[in-house]
């Protein structure tokens, strides 16, 4: 699963990293509507996520994994199409809503996969070398991007993006899946998403998961959606250099995850979650500050320490809160609020550099309070568990006693 994160990613990256510079710059069209279109695309995968991930708990995790990948391959190649020949925008809107829920039938149940056939002392691990293997993609794919556009045509590098998720479809064939398909139940087939919202909002637990989950999503999608334009339209550097500071990031991850690893071992996830989002906030403060291409290395440099320390924490946390015979589910309903924040981000992303853009500092400081409300959330969320937990072994020991 790693290698086809690997491959699928590098083939993504090739041309997403770019795609908002070529609504913006290329069509001359406001970062708003971008922003727009992203909101509509990321509210479809928001929603697929929570219908793919329940699914997956009756049909088994790898139909959805392979097919999803395969289709959307489809739509990458007819969105190059259309990138060529100057389609018009509301058709690719269409085509980009389309392969984000595509996408949203990969995410969630990739996760619950590895969350099932991984023990538990082993689950950071394996969350953090699916993080590596995303990351060797965001290695190589940006720069070769961002190199490519200089040779060929914008619209033709999609093809090789397509080819990159055939690559990755093919691979994720030969995984196993440890789910058998069973009957779905009327609540299942009912008003589930309803429904497990409500069973999720009222879990305090579970309500500050998902509100950090939120948060941190509002604040990470900014790497890759308004960073990108600032970068290009207000500190003039190229796309080529953009793809390089994406390829830091990715560089920095292969490098600092294992590490990171054992540090998380040391200080536990109850540690880790609040720091590394302080760790966070304070990269993207730190890109309102800088200037020029060493100025976003460094910012990216922070953001890549935050990420290896929070993203392995953060999915061991869901399958540690999870029902194991509902897992999929559990991470689709993080998946849906997670790409709730993805879908807003770019909107408010675009709002801020409309209006703030050349007020460096301050736009990015206001981005960076959501890494700070992030780090509350997931403050209270490991107090709030611990709590819980507790009350519960009193309670066993209460019965335990009164039953002798």
């Amino acid at each position: 699963m790693a290698f086809a994160r690997a491959v699928n990613t590098m083939g993504l990256s090739l041309v997403m990293s770019f795609l908002g510079i070529y609504v913006v710059e290329g069509r001359g069209y406001p970062a708003w509507v971008y922003g727009i279109i992203c909101l509509a695309a990321n509210l479809g995968q928001s929603w697929s996520n929570a219908w793919a991930g329940a699914l997956s708990d009756r049909i088994g995790r790898r139909p959805l994994i392979t097919n999803a990948l395969f289709l959307r391959s489809g739509f990458i190649a007819i969105l190059g199409t259309q990138v060529a020949f100057d389609a018009p925008l509301w058709s690719l809107a269409i085509n980009i809503v389309i392969s984000s829920m595509l996408r949203g039938c990969f995410e969630p149940v990739a996760y619950a996969l590895v969350a099932d056939v991984v023990p538990h002392e082993q689950r950071i691990a394996a969350f953090g070398l699916q993080r590596m293997g995303t990351n060797v993609g965001w290695a190589v794919g940006p720069a070769l991007g961002g190199l490519l556009t200089l040779f060929m045509p914008y619209g033709t590098i999609f093809y090789l993006a397509a080819a990159g998720m055939i690559v990755a479809a093919i691979v994720t064939m030969y995984v196993e899946d440890p789910i058998r398909r069973r009957p779905a139940t009327e609540l299942e087939t009912a008003g589930e998403l309803r429904a497990t919202l409500r069973t999720a909002f009222a879990d305090r637990v579970l309500r500050l998961l998902l509100l950090g989950t939120f948060l941190c999503a509002l604040l990470e999608t900014q790497m890759f959606s308004t960073f990108s334009i600032y970068m290009t339209d207000k500190l003039h550097l190229t796309k080529a250099d953009v793809g390089w500071l994406y390829t830091i990031n990715g560089i920095g991850v292969v490098m600092l995850q294992v590490p990171a690893l054992a540090l998380i071992r040391r200080l536990g996830i109850a540690r880790t979650l609040p720091w590394s989002s302080l760790l966070d906030a304070l990269g993207f403060a730190l890109i309102g500050l800088g200037t020029g291409f060493p100025g976003g290395a460094l910012a990216i440099l922070t953001l890549t320490g935050a990420e290896v320390m929070f993203d392995p924490s953060h999915q061991t946390a869901i399958a540690e809160v999870s029902d194991p015979e509902h897992r999929g589910r559990t991470y689709g309903l993080v998946g849906f609020t997670q790409t709730v924040g993805i879908a807003l981000a770019p909107l408010i992303g675009g709002i801020l550099l409309d209006t703030l853009g050349d007020h460096h500092a301050t736009m990015w400081g206001l981005i960076a309070c959501f890494g700070v409300g992030q780090a509350w959330c997931f403050q209270r969320f490991v107090r709030v568990r611990e709590t819980s937990v507790d009350v519960g072994i009193v309670h066993v020991r209460s019965r335990r006693h009164t039953a002798s």
